[in-house]
């Protein structure tokens, strides 16, 4: 079709009026056919009101075309720069929230050509919508990964996101530790120590891949873990370098889209980097707290302990016991044997300590060959027992390197609050530490309590 100008519309108007014209010509010669007498229709006039009858047609359609069919162009184009405009100046989260879908889109009302513009339009806002809702997902999750660095914290608060951006009504995540799975966090699932011994999570830890299993409502559930009956239950490894990290259970009460997939899709890939760097953060931790040689709590980290074991017996009038040994000629095992052989027998005598000690003690690497108990709720007699059971099992052991065996003692001081009225934690490290300097002085290879 020959263009006149660069306006669709002006163009539709010179071929509307060019038609009119035309018509409008013609239709005298057409009135003289159906047997209107010649001397009416050959007058000037006649053509004249013809010709102009013609034009007005035209500027009609003209007119009906731009009401008609411009102004839902017009409306389509309006949406679209006004898209253009949240686009260029907001963002993307703030298009999630003032431009819905709804408040967007424009409604189809027919089914021509320009129905399908306005529905390959409202596709193309859902599609855009959808994107932008995902981006600001994943950015929020970000967010929320990088704010968290314990991994315990971390696992509690991406479950119930995890839940509200798949849909799911249920679920867990299993985290490695020592070779072995274990729920750090969990919602709406009952015994939830016995996932890692189930045969799906053992399946997805050895595939590596993604499961989901589908229940249909006339399949019998035996030992079933859930608080309701699921229709579909996503397993998905958390993967790093081929390492699986963790597993993350969703369950659906009906059968989740291809949404919830995508956001599995896209959250997955960040979450196994944040649990990566969690677990490198719980290493760190640990490496601060612990000794280095002995794998005992390092004084730095010990004391601080101490402080916090001292404040709750005091909050709650509960005894706390402090000993404090060293091991006895230590200077001797080093000329004699070299360092080497000393730092293996100091490891050798930490192990022992380690042994003796109730659940809940601490021990601490206190200086070179020093070494400090925190005996919570030990009174100074239970302080006593447990420091001599200590001492005895040192007595009684024997450190073998290579054909030499090395006889080991070791001198300890022992007191406990409130049976000495320490007025801080401090305190009663120095008053242990008093004892401990009275047993070297008696003689060592004994425990004393002042």
């Amino acid at each position: 079709m020959i263009r006149f100008s660069r306006r669709i519309f002006t163009d539709l108007a010179i071929y509307m009026m060019g038609f009119g014209f035309i018509i409008g010509v013609i239709f005298p010669f057409f009135m003289t056919l159906l047997g209107v007498p010649a001397s009416y229709t050959m007058q000037l006039w006649f053509f004249i009101v013809c010709i102009i009858a013609g034009l007005i047609v035209g500027a009609m359609n003209i007119l009906l075309a731009r009401s008609v069919v411009g102004s839902r162009l017009h409306l389509i184009a309006t949406k679209m720069k006004q898209i253009g405009g949240y686009i260029s100046s907001k963002t993307h989260e703030e298009i999630v929230t003032t431009c819905s879908p709804q408040e967007c889109m424009v409604q189809k009302d027919s089914d021509d050509e320009l129905g399908e513009c306005a529905e390959s339009y409202n596709q193309l806002i859902n599609a855009l919508y959808a994107s932008f809702q995902q981006e600001t997902m994943v950015k929020s999750f970000s967010q929320l990964l990088s704010s968290r660095l314990e991994l315990d914290d971390l696992a509690e608060s991406v479950l119930p996101s995890m839940l509200e951006h798949t849909g799911a009504e249920a679920g867990a995540l299993l985290v490695e530790e020592n070779d072995e799975l274990r729920p750090a966090a969990s919602f709406r699932i009952d015994g939830v120590e016995t996932l890692k011994d189930r045969e799906f999570i053992k399946r997805v830890a050895q595939e590596k891949k993604r499961i989901t299993i589908e229940l249909p409502e006339n399949i019998a559930i035996e030992g079933a873990l859930l608080t309701f009956r699921p229709a579909s239950i996503i397993l998905e490894p958390i993967v790093y370098h081929d390492v699986v990290l963790a597993i993350m259970l969703l369950a659906f009460i009906r059968k989740p889209g291809e949404e919830a997939q995508r956001t599995i899709d896209l959250i997955s890939p960040n979450l196994s980097v944040a649990i990566r760097n969690s677990l490198s953060y719980d290493q760190l931790q640990r490496l601060a707290a612990n000794d280095s040689l002995t794998g005992l709590f390092n004084r730095r980290f010990g004391m601080a302990r101490l402080q916090e074991e001292f404040g709750r017996a005091v909050r709650n009038s509960a005894p706390i016991g402090v000993c404090i040994f060293d091991l006895d000629h230590f200077k001797l095992v080093n000329d004699t044997y070299g360092h080497q052989v000393g730092d293996k027998v100091l490891v050798f005598l930490s192990k022992i300590i380690r042994s003796a000690l109730r659940e809940g003690d601490i021990a601490m690497r206190y200086g070179g060959e020093e070494f400090m108990t925190i005996l919570p709720g030990a009174s100074m007699t239970d302080a006593y027992q447990i420091a001599e059971r200590i001492r005895r099992m040192v007595e009684e052991s024997e450190f073998q390197y290579g054909p030499q065996r090395i006889r080991l003692t070791i001198s300890g001081g022992a007191t406990s609050w409130p049976d000495f009225d320490a007025s801080s934690a401090d305190a009663l490290v120095k008053r242990a530490d008093e004892s401990l300097y009275a047993a070297k002085e008696g003689g060592r290879n004994r425990v004393t309590v002042l």
